[in-house]
């Protein structure tokens, strides 16, 4: 298994599981991505790791510019409510189209198996702030994480989405001290 320090990360809700699983959904819109042709994503689905999708290609198009093929390629029955669906998510005129191959894992995994070796992340960040050298704007995070108990939540309260990347390098970044500190 490749480095989680180099995996990018691609999250789909819990209702497209099925559609990952079984292959149709093929394709995906993002308004943002970092995501480029070659690169290898852990596939997120439900607050859980189902799988690595391999990035064939990544295209900017206006909503209008999709295509039922598109549709089709995102696992949905028809153009129409592909696109309803784009319009009520994102309301957007311009977004990233990603097509991959997926392969899923053979039993789901939890982030912290994958990323902390099986440490429970509360436990990483009780010790860490107890134990670790910290710069105020890591304990800060560390702290926010203690006090709402969620990646996603803390993002939020940080800015944003985006923010939930910072906040993983924290907490990888602690557990690596921690594990060289044999704490």
């Amino acid at each position: 298994m490749e480095s989680s320090s180099r995996m990018k990360h691609l999250e789909f809700k819990e209702k497209y599981k099925e559609l990952l699983l079984s292959g149709k959904k093929k394709a995906t819109v993002r308004s943002w991505t970092n995501l480029k042709a070659g690169d290898k994503a852990l596939v997120h689905c439900g607050g859980k790791i189902i799988g690595i999708a391999k990035i064939l290609s990544v295209e900017k198009k206006k909503i209008d510019e999709f295509t039922e093929k598109d549709a089709k390629l995102e696992g949905f029955n028809s153009l129409e409510d592909f696109l309803r669906e784009v319009r009520n998510y994102y309301g957007k005129d311009e977004l990233y189209f990603i097509k991959f191959e997926f392969e899923p894992f053979e039993r789901e995994i939890e982030p912290h198996e994958y990323h902390y070796e099986g440490y429970d992340i509360d436990r990483i960040v009780d010790e860490a702030l107890e134990k670790l050298e910290l710069s105020e704007k890591e304990r800060e995070i560390l702290l926010l994480y203690k006090k709402y108990g969620s990646i996603r939540k803390v993002a939020k309260k940080l800015g944003g989405w985006r923010k939930r990347g910072e906040i993983r390098k924290v907490i990888r970044k602690a557990f690596k001290m921690l594990k060289n500190q044999k704490v």
